[in-house]
């Protein structure tokens, strides 16, 4: 053979070597050449060669050269090699931040660094969450100590208002406070012509009581007196401690009739309510005044209307008195009396 022709072979056997490595679909041998032993193997050890490298840059490690030497070797290195910081990048992603590479040069610095990172970073989390954890403990016992604060404030206002509104023995409303109820009643009455009563009271020969049975057994009574008050009339009146012994309810919604009634019912309550002065029953008695003449005009303010009407109601109850006590009188105007 020819020099030339030697050269021509060579050249057609290097081609078709390198399309061999470098084309995406590998040639088959030439037929002319398929009767040499040696390019046999070669062509197989490339195919080998390939398609382990494929499935190593797919993410396959598991596939293994079919031939020996310092190649096959080299690409089972670096196959174990990636196994194990497979095997590591596992355990650092489970928390294990202790992980090295120490085999595989500028690629294990990178890695390094970057466990080394994420541990520092884990670390200061932590370290922030227990922070964290130590103020949203401070703020619960924040929100914990000012709501109580505000439980005891508003106990306190409560407190304050009751003290405020209320008569602190019998627990009815004080004087001012039931001006106020009151007055915003006699508004309502007035400005929608709906009728509404008042009855006064006071305990017969209370002074004596005192007098006998001291101040403790004086309030005794009048704390009788109280509850009996408000277990008779409705959850819409307005009664309250008009001074000393002398009580008053006010009554919406409530004609002269059904005030009687309702006046008769706690006078009769009372009488049969004898209170235990320590030394033998107290026997109580009330006299009443009752008026539900309320005079309707716009020229006059409702704690001027209201003033009046209780002034009624107050002489029906002296009425009561000078005729014997223990009873209950309506108020009657003078047009009415002359009737």
């Amino acid at each position: 053979m020819s020099a030339e022709a030697e050269h021509d072979v060579v050249a057609e056997l290097s081609a078709f070597l390198l399309d061999c490595l470098l084309l995406a679909k590998p040639p088959e041998i030439p037929a002319c050449y398929a009767s040499i032993d040696a390019l046999q193997v070669l062509h197989a050890n490339l195919m080998s060669l390939r398609e382990v490298l494929y499935a190593a840059s797919n993410g396959d490690l598991s596939r293994q050269a079919c031939f020996k030497g310092y190649v096959a070797g080299t690409l089972k290195t670096l196959q174990a090699s990636l196994r194990h910081v497979s095997w590591q990048t596992k355990m650092v992603a489970s928390g294990d931040f202790t992980q090295r590479i120490e085999f595989m040069g500028e690629f294990s610095q990178s890695f390094n660094a970057m466990v080394m990172q994420l541990d520092q970073t884990r670390t200061e989390l932590m370290k922030k969450e227990t922070e964290l954890g130590s103020v949203n403990e401070e703020l619960l016992k924040e929100i914990v100590v000012r709501k109580q604060a505000e439980a005891v404030l508003r106990e306190s206002e409560e407190a304050l208002r009751l003290l405020a509104t209320t008569d602190p023995l019998t627990g009815l409303n004080n004087r001012r406070r039931f001006f106020e109820l009151a007055e915003a009643e006699i508004g309502k009455a007035l400005r929608y012509s709906r009728p509404v009563a008042v009855m006064m009271y006071d305990i017969d020969f209370f002074k004596h009581v005192n007098d006998n049975y001291g101040h403790a057994g004086g309030d005794l009574v009048l704390r009788m007196v109280a509850d009996a008050t408000r277990e008779t009339v409705r959850a819409t009146d307005v009664p309250g401690r008009y001074g000393g012994e002398e009580f008053v309810v006010l009554l919406p919604e409530t004609d002269v009739t059904a005030a009687l009634t309702v006046a008769e019912r706690l006078r009769g309550r009372i009488e049969a309510t004898p209170v235990d002065g320590g030394q033998g029953p107290i026997a109580i008695t009330a006299s009443f005044g009752v008026s539900a003449h309320l005079e309707r005009t716009d020229s006059k303010q409702s704690e001027k209307v209201l003033s009046e009407f209780i002034n009624a109601a107050d002489q029906a109850l002296y009425a009561s008195k000078d005729a014997g006590r223990n009873r209950v009188t309506a108020y009657q105007s003078e047009r009415e009396s002359l009737r």
